[in-house]
C-alpha cells in the first residue's frame, strides 16, 4: 500500500510516496488521514481518498490521469485535482518526494562562514540557484549545507537542511530557497537574533541600513557598493552577543524600481526575473566586492524614504537608536532575550546613529559616502 507512485524523467527515477508516519483509514465511511508527527486528522472527498490511493500502490501520474478520466473528468481537470491534492499534502508533510540527481548538475557556493551544495536536475534551476550567490566555490571540499530542487511538471520540489520537502513555482524558486536559507540559519545561530539591515564595510568597519521592506536598503545599497563600500548583506543581518555584525551576503535582491538604476551602473548585466512569495519582481545582482565575516558597526543609518524633498541627516540618541533596533529587530523564538538586550546596546554605544530622510538615491549616496569618510 505504501509503494509510491514512480515517474520517469530522463534517467532518474521520481517517487511519490506516503510520508512514513502518514496512514489512510476510514471513519464512518469516511476517507481521513492521520499525520503522527503533527498528530492531526485530515478528512479527504472521494476524489481525493481516490488519488491517495492510487499514489500509495504505485501507480504513475500518467495513470491517475487516466483512470480519473475513466471516470469521466477530462484531462486538465484530472491534472488540476492531482496537483491540488499533492500540493496539499506536501505543504502539511503528508507525502513525501524521492529522487535522485546527477552530481554533474551542481555547484557550491560560499555563503558567510558556510558553504552551500546545490544540485538541481536541470541547468535552468540551476542557473536559477546560482543567481542567489555572490561566490561561487566548486573546489573539493565539505558542505554544510546542501540544497536539491526537482521539476515535475510545471511545479518544483526542493529539499533542504531539514529533510523536508517543499513545493513552488518555477520562477519563485531562487526567493523561495533564499527564503528558506535564511530561516534556518538565523534558527541554527547561537543567538538567534538577527536585525532587518542592510551591512557594508568601509575601511574595515561596519555600516548597517535598517529599515523595513520599502524603505529602500538594497537601492542604496547598490549605490553605496558603487561607491566603493564593501557589500557584506542587504535585508539581514545577524547580531553576536559581542555586539559584533554578520550579513548573508546573498546577491543583492533588487525590485523593479531598482532595474534603471542597475542597468545604469551595470550596463552588461543581463539577469533573470524572479518571483516572491509577495508577488514582487525581483533580480539578483551579484556583488563581487564582498566582506566575509563580522564587523563593528561604526554607523547606524535608519531610513526614511519619502515622496521629495532634499536629502537630510539627523543626529539620533542612544535611547532613541535602542527603541528603533529593538522595533526591527527579530529572534528565532519570537522573543529579544536579555543577552539580544545588551548586543544592541552594545552596537549603539560603539556607533552614531542617524535617520536619513531622502528621497533620491544619489542625494543619500553622497551624505552617507562623507559621514563615513568624515566629511559630513
Amino acid at each position: 500500500m505504501l509503494a509510491g507512485a514512480v515517474l520517469e524523467k530522463s534517467s532518474e527515477k521520481v517517487v511519490l510516496r506516503p510520508a512514513v508516519d502518514a496512514v489512510f483509514a476510514l471513519l464512518d465511511g469516511r476517507p481521513v488521514l492521520f499525520s503522527e508527527t503533527r498528530q492531526n486528522i485530515y478528512q479527504l472527498d472521494q476524489l481525493g481518498a481516490f488519488i491517495w490511493c492510487k499514489l500509495a500502490e504505485g501507480a504513475s501520474l500518467a495513470t491517475v490521469y487516466r483512470e480519473l478520466g475513466e471516470l469521466d473528468i477530462v484531462e486538465h481537470a484530472a491534472r488540476r485535482f492531482t496537483w491540488q491534492a499533492i500540493d496539499a499534502w506536501t505543504d502539511q508533510g503528508l507525502l513525501d518526494v524521492d529522487w535522485q540527481i546527477s552530481a554533474s548538475c551542481a555547484f557550491s557556493a560560499i555563503l558567510g562562514r558556510h558553504r552551500i551544495s546545490v544540485r538541481a536536475d536541470n541547468r535552468e534551476l540551476l542557473q536559477r540557484l546560482a543567481s542567489l550567490f555572490c561566490i561561487l566555490d566548486n573546489e573539493d571540499g565539505e558542505n554544510d549545507i546542501a540544497i536539491e530542487a526537482m521539476l515535475l511538471d510545471d511545479r518544483v520540489f526542493f529539499r533542504g537542511i531539514d529533510g523536508g520537502v517543499h513545493r513552488c513555482e518555477i520562477e519563485a524558486l531562487a526567493p523561495t530557497v533564499k527564503a528558506y536559507l535564511t530561516e534556518r540559519l538565523i534558527r541554527s545561530d547561537r543567538s538567534g537574533f538577527a536585525l532587518h539591515a542592510a551591512s557594508l564595510a568601509n575601511c574595515g568597519t561596519g555600516l548597517l541600513l535598517c529599515g523595513q521592506p520599502g524603505a529602500g536598503k538594497s537601492t542604496l545599497t547598490l549605490q553605496l557598493v558603487d561607491a566603493g563600500f564593501q557589500y557584506a548583506g542587504d535585508d539581514v543581518a545577524l547580531i553576536g552577543d559581542d555586539g559584533a555584525v554578520c550579513g548573508f551576503p546573498f546577491a543583492l535582491t533588487l525590485k523593479e524600481g531598482s532595474w534603471e538604476l542597475l542597468s545604469l551602473l551595470h550596463s552588461s548585466w543581463d539577469g533573470v526575473t524572479h518571483c516572491r512569495a509577495d508577488g514582487a519582481q525581483v533580480r539578483y545582482l551579484p556583488i563581487r566586492n564582498t566582506h566575509i565575516g563580522s564587523l563593528s558597526a561604526s554607523w547606524i543609518i535608519f531610513l526614511n524614504r519619502v515622496a521629495s524633498g532634499t536629502a537630510e541627516l539627523v543626529s539620533l540618541d542612544q535611547l532613541d537608536s535602542m527603541k528603533r533596533l529593538i522595533d526591527g529587530a527579530f529572534a528565532a523564538d519570537g522573543r529579544l532575550s536579555q543577552a539580544g538586550f545588551f548586543a544592541l546596546k552594545r552596537i549603539v554605544a560603539g556607533a552614531r546613529s542617524f535617520q536619513l530622510t531622502y528621497s533620491q538615491s544619489g542625494e543619500a549616496r553622497a551624505l552617507l559616502v562623507d559621514l563615513c569618510n568624515d566629511k559630513a
